[in-house]
């Protein structure tokens, strides 16, 4: 009987399997070591060909927990850069009132705005305008990079940003209409069991769900007025929802992202959660206990939820005088992995403010 020779063990440290758990574990390291808060004060703008721009997270910061989010501030002097991308960016108007020329439309906007890039052939050509030049004028926006190499996402540069900021031409275009669309309610049938094959051709259901799909991002919002959003108080604290998984009229359906409130002395719930979501703080002072461990913040700083294979817990505490305000953004996976993800997704304690609801109630 031959007997099967034994491989050099260096040889088997080099295989691609070897490689690939190599690379994988590396990842896992990063979440468990890597930076989950990002301070603003320690972030400083950079002049580029678009802008003034601030980056807390990006492809070439290596340090933090997060690998799959780009987040960076813009501050608008007069007016950015033009260029163009393949849109899904989400945009937060943070200070100030300004213009956004897409495609030829305008979009007017003020502070607690969203504004949505679509994702559409042809990408999206676009630029910014402070409209009083005599105030500041700040966003965030959020990329989402695991969304990016599946729409083959290019920046192209169309043209600089003035010498200094300084304006040079008037955004011109036709005004976006009112962000309150009404959207196709239709839905195209599932299929509910392995019988119901033979007479269903899928391939046609596919050109049909294509199609309306187009027919709602027609019609579909790209600007979010936040003054507008009504607040709810749930289990995890008072929340206005810009986008959510039951949002249809949303030109922009790969995200959730909500702002939070948190009084005076009080808290969120506690919640069971896979991960990869991004806060922005907007204001006040407070800490966030991710799995027991507390990261203090303030106004202006970025904080992240690592990806763990058994989730995290976390909760956020004001501890300021003044209301703590917030921002999250995490991926929309509701329909693809679904909303437990790997972990299982729970409310472990309530709001104070819910219980109090509930009491009253």
């Amino acid at each position: 009987m031959e007997r099967e020779r034994v491989k050099d063990p260096s040889v088997i440290q080099q295989s691609t399997y070897e490689k690939n758990i190599q690379y994988y574990q590396k990842w896992s390291d990063r979440q468990k070591t890597g930076q989950v808060l990002v301070r603003g004060a320690e972030r400083e703008y950079e002049q580029s060909r678009q802008g003034f721009i601030k980056f807390y997270l990006a492809p070439l910061i290596t340090e933090t927990a997060s690998s799959s989010w780009a987040v960076f501030e813009q501050n608008i002097k007069k007016q950015s850069g033009r260029h163009n991308h393949q849109g899904g960016i989400i945009i937060y108007v943070l200070e100030g009132e300004g213009v956004t020329e897409t495609n030829g439309e305008i979009l007017e906007w003020k502070q607690g705005d969203l504004l949505l890039l679509p994702i559409q052939p042809g990408g999206c050509t676009h630029q910014h305008w402070n409209k009083d030049e005599s105030k500041g004028c700040r966003w965030v926006a959020f990329r989402d990079l695991m969304v990016a190499p599946y729409i083959a996402n290019t920046i192209d540069q169309v043209s600089m940003m003035p010498e200094g900021g300084a304006g040079t031409t008037v955004a011109k275009g036709k005004v976006r209409s009112e962000w309150k669309a009404e959207v196709s309610g239709e839905q195209i049938p599932l299929v509910t069991h392995p019988d119901q094959l033979a007479n269903v051709n899928l391939f046609d259901r596919l050109i049909a769900l294509r199609d309306v799909q187009r027919k709602r991002q027609q019609a579909a919002t790209w600007m979010i007025r936040g003054d507008e959003v009504p607040f709810e108080t749930n289990a995890h604290g008072k929340m206005q929802w810009y986008l959510h998984p039951c949002i249809a009229y949303s030109a922009v359906q790969t995200n959730l992202f909500y702002r939070q409130e948190i009084p005076v002395g009080s808290r969120s719930g506690v919640q069971r959660h896979g991960g990869d979501a991004v806060f922005y703080m907007l204001e006040g002072d407070g800490y966030t206990e991710i799995d027991g461990v507390r990261h203090v913040w303030t106004g202006g700083d970025v904080l992240t939820l690592p990806s763990l294979e058994t989730g995290v817990t976390f909760r956020h505490v004001n501890t300021g005088k003044t209301p703590a305000r917030l921002i999250c953004m995490e991926r929309n996976l509701a329909h693809t992995v679904g909303v437990d993800r790997h972990s299982g997704f729970e409310e472990l304690q309530s709001c104070p403010e819910y219980r109090q609801q509930q009491t009253q109630g």
